[in-house]
């Protein structure tokens, strides 16, 4: 198995309080540099993306969140290390299925940021569902 996948399938945080999500957000942000962003409703990414891109981005999934997410716990954003991130797992609130699974086949997030260069995880475990509301 490669590299990516099984950084995809290892193990992660869940960030449940909006607070810790906004911090790691935040840090995303002022850390830009040398990330894939692979929205897995797209081609898989080549190369990675460029800061001024990746915070742009980064701002209009916080505020996809933040409005489409009406909970008093976030719930729906993972990371393999809070101090120093190398790879984040971001649900749409309108596909979240069950995002705490750990099956063979587990739901595909909308977003992932990694350091390592991803592979299709579509071709692996399937599409995500596209529901409404689901784009930006």
């Amino acid at each position: 198995m490669s590299n990516y996948i099984n950084e995809f399938q290892g193990r992660f945080i869940g960030i449940m309080q909006w607070s810790d999500c906004n911090a790691l957000l935040q840090k995303l942000i002022e850390h830009p540099n040398d990330w894939y962003l692979y929205d897995t409703l797209n081609p898989v990414p080549e190369n990675q993306v460029d800061a001024d891109e990746l915070i742009k981005k980064l701002k209009a999934i916080k505020v996809i969140l933040t409005n489409e997410h009406q909970e008093r716990y976030c719930g729906i954003v993972y990371t393999n290390d809070l101090e120093n991130p190398s790879f984040v797992k971001i649900f749409h609130p309108k596909n979240i299925g069950k995002s705490c699974g750990s099956s063979e086949y587990p739901p595909i997030p909308k977003w992932l940021m990694s350091k390592t260069k991803p592979e299709d995880l579509l071709a692996k475990f399937g599409p995500p569902n596209k529901k409404s509301g689901f784009y930006f």
